[in-house]
């Protein structure tokens, strides 16, 4: 390989960059699906958890096809699956657009759009792993960011457009952005020089059946559930206190903003005081931001408080969460691996939103749905203390080297 084409060289940095501008298409239009929510609800007269199960379907799949096509981006890299996820992305968007129920988001939306962004999804950031060593941190860092600006740039935006064009319109804007976004990303997207696992080997079953994988997964599906049932629900909860529809979607993309910052704080901290360390730390924050929440009642100064701290730690979950699993278990086969762990929060994922959702509609106060988003929340918190912290032995990679 030539010069400037191997590890911490100018190829991996170009590799980051385009990652990190796929990640803000994608994650910034999953996270301004709250903006949609109280426009989809007025046309089809449907409640709020009805509407979460469109953004719950999307989310499930979104995270959790990397369990499958994490091991086809370690083979044959991530450039393919980008081209045809994106179109599945953008075509679902678009289709979303021209649905005549309720029902038919949850394939258009949910399978077109959901899947389509889960065939590249946890391979973005296992991909930006392996073409560092060094400089990882900073790397996933910069991946990880493009969530932060995607939803800081995209919520706000999209908001803007449903109240002068309709959500419908909004899809199709969105759905455009994704196109041309996957097609070009794509072009520059290398898979990293280095050596899947054999093909039959039993490295990924090794991994999964550590004690802290099990307890990292647990985490990430109390974590991700909660943190995804915030981002559906700032805004319809803002508005129902008589916020006004764009200072609710300026909330949500505070949070992307806040976000880049913490990421980039708490990923220059991790080579120093372990990446395990910090990603602790960030899930510690964030049912502290709930509470928050909780204590702002409504009141604009309080909700920008909440999604500040909120975003600290949703930075530190998606910078952190590849690194640690990268530090703990190793690059090879890593596409795999973090596949798995996509998948366990998108368990959670699919389930709370849609469960807050239906808590809401079925109460009279805000109360009761916040309370148990930070109930769930501190449970993944003071289970992730319990990680280990060092790199985990494993039999067949010490065989392998």
């Amino acid at each position: 390989m030539g010069m400037g084409q191997g590890i911490d060289s100018a190829q991996a940095w170009r590799v980051a960059f385009a990652s990190s501008s796929l990640v803000a298409t994608s994650f910034g239009t999953i996270y301004s699906f709250g903006a949609f929510f109280d426009a989809m609800a007025l046309e089809f007269d449907a409640g709020l958890g009805s509407v979460s199960i469109v953004f719950g379907i999307t989310a499930f799949l979104f995270f959790g096809t990397g369990a499958v096509t994490g091991g086809l981006a370690d083979r044959w890299g991530a450039r393919p699956l980008i081209w045809v996820g994106g179109a599945m992305f953008a075509i679902g968007l678009y289709a979303t657009s021209k649905v005549g129920a309720l029902w038919q988001g949850y394939f258009t939306c949910g399978i077109g759009a959901g899947l389509g962004g889960g065939l590249f999804n946890s391979s973005l950031f296992a991909m930006a792993a392996g073409w560092f060593d060094r400089h990882r941190g900073i790397a996933q860092g910069v991946v990880a960011t493009g969530s932060g600006i995607g939803t800081l740039i995209l919520v706000p935006v999209v908001g803007r457009i449903i109240d002068q064009q309709g959500w419908r319109q909004a899809f199709v804007i969105l759905a455009i952005l994704a196109a041309v976004t996957f097609f070009l990303g794509g072009i520059f997207v290398k898979r990293p020089p280095i050596e899947p696992p054999p093909v039959g080997s039993d490295h990924l079953r090794e991994v999964l059946a550590t004690p802290a994988f099990r307890r990292l997964g647990i985490c990430a599906v109390l974590q991700q559930g909660s943190m995804l049932a915030a981002f559906a629900f700032i805004v319809p909860f803002a508005t129902d206190r008589g916020v006004s529809s764009g200072t609710a979607a300026v909330l949500v993309g505070l949070v992307g903003g806040s976000s880049i910052v913490g990421r980039l704080f708490l990923t220059g901290f991790a080579n120093r005081l372990g990446p395990v360390r910090m990603l602790q730390l960030s899930f510690l924050v964030q049912p502290l931001a709930f509470v928050i929440w909780w204590l702002a009642d409504g009141r604009v100064g309080g909700l920008v408080v909440f999604v500040l701290v909120l975003g600290v730690a949703y930075g530190g979950f998606v910078a952190l969460l590849p690194l640690v699993t990268a530090h703990l278990f190793g690059v090879r086969g890593l596409g795999s691996v973090m596949g798995w762990v996509f998948l366990t929060g998108a368990v959670g994922s699919l389930i709370l939103p849609a469960a807050v959702g239906f808590v809401a509609d079925a109460v009279a106060t805000q109360t009761v749905p916040i309370l148990i988003v930070a109930a769930i929340s501190a449970t993944g918190a003071a289970t992730m203390l319990g990680l280990e912290r060092d790199p985990i032995e494993l039999r067949l990679t010490s065989a392998a080297t």
